[in-house]
């Protein structure tokens, strides 16, 4: 739930383009919803600048999910870099060269 209403928002509400590149992966909330860990993927050349970006619209995306969202407490959002996708990428590369 957290996820889809992130990704709706990144796509429509956003008005930075630099955040186009971000792919929302995973969405872990806390059982008391109270924080949520919010992991994504960009370019690896893009990363630091996106960092700094989504931390300040981090502000943004909470008030948006709480007037979005039917909940008690809107959660805490920390973004987390999610190197998987990148990892899987350079493994099938290098199997393919085998």
């Amino acid at each position: 739930m957290i996820r889809r209403e992130l990704v709706m928002l990144l796509r429509q509400e956003t008005k930075d383009p630099r955040l186009q590149v971000v792919r929302i992966t995973d969405v872990l909330a806390s059982r008391d919803l109270s924080s949520a860990k919010v992991f994504y993927t960009v370019p690896e050349e893009q990363k630091d600048m996106v960092v700094a970006l989504l931390k300040k619209a981090s502000g943004f995306f909470r008030s948006r999910l709480s007037k979005t969202l039917d909940l008690r407490h809107t959660p805490e959002l920390k973004f987390i870099y999610d190197s998987a996708p990148n990892t899987g990428a350079r493994i099938d590369d290098l199997l393919a060269k085998l």
